[in-house]
């Protein structure tokens, strides 16, 4: 930053001192770079020119080495002298802790006792000389080391995320490397920590650089073609032989943009949906896997009418998982109707859904069917019995209404029948299929036949949605069984949805990154277009793919996007 310095006017208007002067010194930065409030101990950083001088002033080095040599002057003045000449020139030494009294530079007050530590330029996190005082974390000291520092000239407080502009501005880090960064103070997760980690040490810009390394040989080639191809009687095969190595690296990028949202997924959090028909007990898992009451568990069916959303870490990987409506079609309520609509919608949307069933009742309902068919079965042969044996119209009456309240409990169970196929149509590849309740299914005694009914269930629905592999598992929310396996089956699926198979190509975390590449690909498809018709405008494309690709790295028009980028970090870093 330019300051002007300005001079002093006397009431006669008469100039005291110079006349105004332009200093192109640049501000040196200030601010608190640990957490705001109270705390055991306070990192305050200062960074640029005037770093070297805040040290001197605000810790008094040379006033604290002449107090101390004074003490002895009565004793050994020509040894004092020397003491005083060789405290008074001690030379700091860099990246070391010392142990020292902060003073207020203009009243000479004492502020705290901590310690500095002095990082000269460029081995510093801005390029800059910094320094970093540690010091106790309680408001007060923190309020009056920070004004102490800002009473220097040449100081002010620093600008959200200006120690990381100028980290990047001084070719410490590049635009990955400062995203990363910002990941890494957002990361909730541990796996959300490791994969910024990564990319705030270089491997995004390890792989891009790559990228724009054998583009530029490749494109070297092609110049070299057009500008000497006639007069140094270069092979026509250089072409063919660059063209060959952009088709390998155009299909390389393209693979690195097929990475199924997996990069999203990690700063966003994986969509998880809970659904199922009504009481099948969404609800209370919901509160299970989160510890905690989150959503209103009620024996009423459609208690739950809007989407309750909760964030998790499974195993380190983000989620965010939400509680539905129950799913059903015997509902006059215009709220409730909604409420099914929108779990509809989030189930078609999220990345793994959780399909709950209550066992007890579907088994119960299996098993009503079963029983009216054979009762049925029965019925029909009684009463061709009766019609043979009797011919009484009484009898006939009877057998009639017998079968008419036979037919009413067929169509109830039937009716429910239906609505349970309904729910089958929502399950897909990304489910996992829960019969919750499994408790209490131990009051009957023919389980074996719920399994059958079980497997048979599971089999009908792989085939009529034509599934390649189908998930299930019994849990009872009520007394906690299985729900470790439930987690353990989740975790197994989040890290697909996370984890990638080419360990060389990194997730794409910003949307910034595919815009580029989706660029840098269009520019190589016309370039291979290109090659076949005019070689000069095939390698203007080439320049155009490069170009591309390194503004992932070294943006271009770079002021905009640094607001964007840099106004998301904290003030001290």
């Amino acid at each position: 930053m330019i300051k002007r310095l300005f001079c002093s006017i006397s009431k006669n208007n008469k100039i005291i001192n110079d006349p105004p002067k332009l200093s192109l010194i640049k501000d040196t930065i200030y601010n608190l770079s640990s957490g705001v409030g109270k705390s055991g101990v306070a990192i305050i950083r200062v960074s640029g020119p005037q770093s070297e001088t805040v040290i001197k002033k605000l810790t008094k080095k040379d006033v604290e080495t002449n107090n101390n040599n004074n003490n002895n002057n009565n004793n050994n003045n020509n040894n004092n002298n020397n003491n005083n000449n060789n405290n008074n020139n001690q030379i700091i030494k860099a990246r070391y802790a010392t142990l020292s009294t902060i003073y207020n530079p203009k009243t000479n007050e004492q502020v705290d006792k901590g310690m500095f530590i002095w990082f000269p330029s460029p081995n510093s996190f801005t390029g800059e000389d910094v320094v970093e005082f540690h010091i106790h974390g309680g408001r007060a000291v923190i309020f009056e080391t920070m004004e102490a520092i800002g009473s220097i000239e040449g100081t002010r407080p620093s600008e959200q995320g200006e120690f990381t502009k100028r980290a990047f501005e001084n070719g410490k880090m590049d635009l990955t490397q400062v995203e990363g960064l910002s990941d890494l103070l957002d990361a909730s997760t541990s796996f959300q920590k490791k994969i910024a980690l990564k990319q705030m040490q270089g491997s995004i810009s390890e792989f891009y650089l790559s990228l724009r390394k054998d583009l530029i040989r490749a494109s070297a080639y092609m110049e070299a073609f057009i500008d000497f191809g006639d007069d140094a009687e270069l092979d026509p095969e250089i072409v063919e032989q660059s063209k060959n190595g952009i088709i390998s690296i155009r299909d390389k990028i393209q693979q690195h943009l097929n990475d199924g949202r997996r990069g999203e997924r990690l700063r966003d959090g994986a969509n998880i949906a809970i659904i199922g028909p009504p009481n099948a007990g969404k609800s209370s898992l919901i509160n299970l896997l989160t510890n905690r009451k989150a959503s209103i568990v009620s024996p009423i069916a459609g208690t739950t009418r809007d989407i309750v959303e909760v964030i998790l870490d499974i195993d380190g990987y983000p989620v965010i998982i939400g509680d539905t409506a129950g799913l059903r079609n015997s509902t006059n309520d215009q709220i409730e109707i909604e409420g099914i609509e929108m779990a509809k919608d989030r189930f078609n949307n999220s990345d793994i859904k959780l399909f709950l069933f209550d066992s007890f009742n579907l088994f119960k309902q299996y098993t009503e069917i079963n029983n009216n068919n054979n009762n049925n079965n029965n019925n029909n042969n009684n009463n061709n019995n009766n019609n043979n044996n009797n011919n009484n119209n009484n009898n006939n009456n009877n057998n009639n209404n017998n079968n008419n309240n036979q037919k009413n409990e067929n169509n109830n169970i039937n009716n429910q029948n239906e609505e349970i196929r309904n729910l089958f149509n929502f399950i897909d590849n990304q489910t996992i299929i829960i019969f919750n309740k499994s408790d209490l299914l131990k009051q009957f005694n023919n389980l074996k036949e719920w399994e059958i009914i079980k497997l048979n269930l599971l089999e009908n629905i792989k085939k009529s949605n034509n599934l390649n592999t189908i998930q299930s598992i019994e849990i009872s929310c009520n007394n906690n069984e299985n729900i470790k396996d439930l987690l353990n089956l989740l975790k197994l699926n989040l890290k697909n949805l996370f984890e990638i198979q080419d360990k060389e190509s990194p997730l794409l975390t910003r949307l910034r990154y595919k815009q580029h590449l989706n660029d840098c690909v269009e520019s190589l498809d016309r370039y291979l277009y290109y090659c076949e018709h005019d070689i000069v405008l095939a390698s203007e494309e080439l320049r155009s793919a490069i170009l591309s690709i390194s503004e992932i790295t070294h943006s271009v028009n770079i002021d905009d996007l640094l607001d964007i980028i840099f106004k998301d970090f904290c003030i001290g870093k």
